[in-house]
């Protein structure tokens, strides 16, 4: 199970990623901005966070920046439903993984998998 943040200013879009996230026993929290995103990253210990590019209040790539300089680093999933522009730009500013809108829950879920499974030490 990880902890995953779900950040998108679109609460029908937050509602279906927080339902495919918890129907596979993940605990999540929801954000509609960067702002109260971070306010929900501080203190709970978040894995993944899962975030929109296009939002009205801060833009999915600030949150991004801002995520890549605290500690711990979370690892994040950019989605997007706005072209490929914006999701290279997303992993050229740290995100872990990319995703193109309409969300395809196997293919967040799998992601979601990897990003949280410890990783064995070379």
């Amino acid at each position: 199970m990880a902890r995953i943040l779900v950040v998108d200013d679109e609460e029908a879009d937050r509602v279906v990623l927080r339902t495919i996230l918890e129907r596979a026993n993940h605990q999540v929290w929801v954000a509609k901005d960067g702002a109260e995103a971070l306010s929900q990253f501080q203190g709970n210990g978040i894995d993944v966070v899962v975030t929109d590019l296009q939002m009205s209040n801060v833009h999915g790539l600030e949150l991004i920046t801002i995520l890549r300089e605290l500690s711990p680093k979370p690892e994040i999933i950019a989605i997007s439903g706005t072209g490929e522009s914006q999701l290279d730009m997303a992993r050229l500013m740290g995100a872990s993984r990319t995703l193109q809108k309409p969300v395809r829950p196997e293919v967040l879920l799998a992601m979601v998998a990897d990003l949280s499974t410890p990783k064995a030490s070379a």
